[in-house]
Order: C-alpha cells, then structure tokens, then sequence
C-alpha cells in the first residue's frame, strides 16, 4: 500500500516533501498550532483513516463496492489537505483499489469547542439522513479521535469521514468589475469562476429550498446556524443543470422565542422560519472569513420562490401537519412592510448572539430589506 500526501490547489495536486511537512501547522487562520507540525496532521488523518486495523474503512468500503474488500486489496491512499476554516480543516482522501477509486471527506477537529461541535454535526446529519431520506447532506461513516504527542505535550484531534460531493464547490457573492453582485464558484481543480445570473438564481432558490424541506413544523427546528461565508451549501453547475448540496449541520434548534405552549406555534414558526432564510440568504462574508456582506435584492425572489416550492412539496406529501399551505400564502401576501420589518427585529437578538457581524449588516440593511421582501412578497401566486 502506497501512501501520498498533497494539497489541494485550483492547478491541481501539490506533492509535499520532507522539508514542507516539518513546518509549524497553522491550526487556526493566521495562527501556529503551539507544537504540532504539518507531518503530524497529516500522520492524524492516516491514523484515524486505517484506525482499528482498517475495519471501519473497509466496512464502508465493501458496502459501496458491493464485495468484501481487505485492508490489503488497497494500492493507494492519497490524503490531500483542502483547507481550514474557522472551525475544521478539511481534507479529501482518495481510496485506489485496482480499477476502484472511491473519495471520501474527512473533517478534522483540534479546540475542546470544535470537537464538541464535530460530534453534535456527525450526530445530526446521521439523524436527518435517516429521519428525512433527503439527498443533500452527505453521508456519514464514521468518526473517532486521534492523539499527537510530542515532547510530553498531548493533543487532541476529532476527525470524522463522510461522503465527498465530486464536482461540488463552495461559493460566495462578489461585485464584478461593472459593480454587479453576482455568485463566483469556489474550483478548487478548475479555477474561481463567475456563474450566469440565470444559474445564481438557481443556486439560491435550491439553498432556499433545502433549508425549508428540512424544517419541522411541529417542532419549529430548524437547520442553525448556517452561512454563506462557511461554505454550507455546494453546488455543481458543470453539468448543464444547477444542483445544490448542504455539506453540514452545525444545528437544529427552534427559535429562541418559539413557545412551544402556545397553540399557534406551527404557524407563526414557519412564518419566523421563512423571514430568517429569506434574510439571511443576502448574507456572505468577504472571502468566506472576513466582514459580513450583503447581496442585492435580486437574490430575495430566489430565496422565496425556493422556499414556497418546498413547502408545497411538502403540503402534498401531507408534511405540513396543521398548516394549510395556500392559508400560509395569503397570510404571507397580507402582511404589511411595518409588520414584516418588527419580526424581523424581533429576531435580532438570534443574530446578535451568532455573529455581531451579521447583527450589524441586518439593522443597516433592514428598511431596505423590509421594502425588497415585500416587493416580491406582493407579487406571489395565491
């Protein structure tokens, strides 16, 4: 068995020597890990990849080949380092198998908050997939911890393997050099590249989408927090079609003030639920880490269109419970600007309690949020 490490990069693979895997690792944006070196991450996902003599590997492995499959029947792994974030760093490895070649996600895990976090999304995501039967979270294989010790220093590392999306990147709003927002795709093999306006809009109405199909009405839970600037949502547009996945949940929690006691809860949760996802659609952050920004207002008609679709979907299915779709619709269609904008406020403290930045941008942006919302809100099929 032949072991590779590399990097990712937009030009393709980047062999690491000796010399690269003895510098400092960067833990954290911007900040060395005390003592660990690159080796040592990469050693960890080795370890954790053929961890208990490869059982948990090749478990996932002979169900996806459709055979038995040996530690020994692989000729090659190849563990590539695709980025940090402020919570994980991500890697990609490629199991080679004579002519099987299969690609798994592996996220890594190093502060006491980031491994508590990395349970609690492995644990989610098993529950929704199992629960819901929904095709856009990835699945889940399994997780464990590695430890790196060195000098008589210890750490810690959480680390999790999943289902790859292929073709699928992360991406974010920018202005163009005419100053139009617009959706640039994240390629990591093919280059960063701007999207047609016709395949944004597609691109948001599916996020839009997914987040209502998950949504559950009975309880008001909801998938929270997400974030543009975090790469939640991946999409694929090579192919002719836009196809849109969500890599992670970090959450599933009702509103702070949802009242759970009080008999019209289902509704005025959907209505909270559908405000929250139509507003936070316009939020990204400038290079996926920095400052929260704010998208134009074409983006709202995608994000409520994509909402209403899956509610509909679901109210055929008989998923809706006590809600009456086209009663929620007209409900929707009666609100005034003053109302839509005091719900709104009403949930600034939810913002103010993940992300300052995000609070900030909404009370800048939220007269002219309330106008846009609306605009849009008047003109809906009953």
């Amino acid at each position: 068995m032949t072991i590779v490490y590399s990097f990712a990069s937009p030009a393709g693979d980047v062999s690491v020597d000796t010399e690269t895997l003895a510098r400092p690792f960067i833990a954290e944006p911007l900040q060395y890990h005390p003592f660990m070196v690159l080796g040592d991450f990469f050693d960890a996902v080795r370890d954790f990849v053929l961890s208990k003599e490869g059982q948990p590997l090749t478990t996932v492995l002979s169900r996806s080949w459709g055979r038995k499959v040996h530690l020994n029947d692989i000729d090659t792994i190849v563990i590539r380092y695709e980025k940090y974030g402020t919570l994980y760093q991500i890697a990609s490895v490629d199991i080679i198998a004579g002519d099987k070649n299969v690609k798994f996600a592996i996220s890594a895990a190093l502060t006491p908050s980031a491994r508590k976090n990395i349970e609690i999304e492995y644990n989610l995501i098993s529950a929704l997939n199992m629960n819901t039967g929904l095709p856009y979270l990835p699945r889940v294989f399994f997780m464990d911890t590695q430890r790196i010790e060195k000098d008589g220093r210890i750490e810690t590392m959480a680390l999790s393997l999943a289902e790859w999306f292929e073709g699928y990147h992360e991406w974010h709003y920018y202005r163009d050099m005419e100053g139009r927002n617009r959706i640039a795709i994240w390629d990591m093999g093919g280059g960063n590249r701007f999207v047609s306006d016709q395949e944004a809009y597609e691109i948001v109405r599916e996020a839009s989408k997914i987040l209502a199909l998950y949504y559950d009405v009975g309880t008001g839970k909801r998938i929270i927090p997400w974030h543009h600037g975090a790469g939640d949502f991946a999409t694929n547009v090579d192919s002719g079609k836009v196809d849109v996945k969500l890599v992670t949940v970090r959450g599933y929690e009702p509103f702070f003030s949802f009242d759970a006691h009080d008999a019209s809860h289902p509704l005025k949760g959907l209505l909270l639920f559908f405000l929250e996802v139509t507003t936070k659609m316009r939020m990204d952050k400038r290079e996926g880490v920095g400052y929260t920004t704010w998208a134009d207002s074409a983006f709202v008609k995608a994000a409520v269109e994509g909402f209403f679709q899956a509610i509909k979907i679901r109210g055929s299915r008989g998923e809706m419970g006590s809600i009456n779709v086209e009663d929620f619709i007209a409900l929707i269609k009666a609100l005034t600007r003053n109302e839509i904008g005091k719900l709104i406020q009403s949930q600034l403290d939810e913002y103010l309690a993940r992300d300052t930045s995000d609070h900030l941008v909404l009370t800048e942006h939220l007269e002219e949020h309330t106008f846009d919302l609306i605009d849009v809100i008047k003109h809906l099929p009953s």
